[in-house]
């Protein structure tokens, strides 16, 4: 019985260095991207080359930066569109109140947001979070803007 191409691939996994890995991973994503040509953006799954798109692990980066209390000084703007994206992106959630922005600045360890409206008031006046406070979203602004405001952040406590 022979083996399967992936099957041995798989095994050779753990033999390969560090530099042979980067290889064989730079190799797939050109192959994934050369067949998936044919294919319209909406027609697939998201996969791992649309999760590049969005930036990896970019709600992860807004639960580091809104669980350092002590290492980031954020606003409570900076706070509600940083829990808005960790939703958005981490939670798959289209659609959440703002109550739901409070549980998650609460879960990353910052107090609640005492009047909440008020900081989403300048958020969705400048169209990064759409809706009421009852049904926001997060808009593909607001999406850009939290990626620019976490790189700006960690710029920052680089640099200090």
């Amino acid at each position: 019985m022979s083996t399967h191409p992936l099957e041995t691939i798989a095994d050779l996994l753990p033999e390969l260095d560090l530099n042979e890995l980067h290889t064989l991973q730079m190799t797939v994503g050109v192959a994934i991207r050369i067949l998936s040509q044919g294919n319209l953006s909406t027609d697939s799954a998201p996969s791992l080359v649309a999760r590049d798109d969005e930036g990896t692990g970019l709600h992860d980066q807004a639960t580091m930066v809104l669980e350092g209390v002590d290492d980031y000084d954020l606003t409570l703007a900076d706070q509600a569109l940083l829990a808005a994206l960790i939703l958005s992106l981490g939670h798959q959630q289209d659609s959440f109140s703002s109550r739901d922005l409070n549980d998650i600045i609460e879960e990353c360890g910052r107090p609640r947001v005492a009047h909440i409206t008020s900081a989403i008031g300048g958020l969705t006046s400048r169209s990064y979070l759409t809706g009421s406070t009852k049904a926001l979203s997060l808009s593909r602004e607001g999406r850009t803007k939290a990626r620019g405001l976490i790189g700006m952040l960690k710029r920052r406590a680089s640099a200090a």
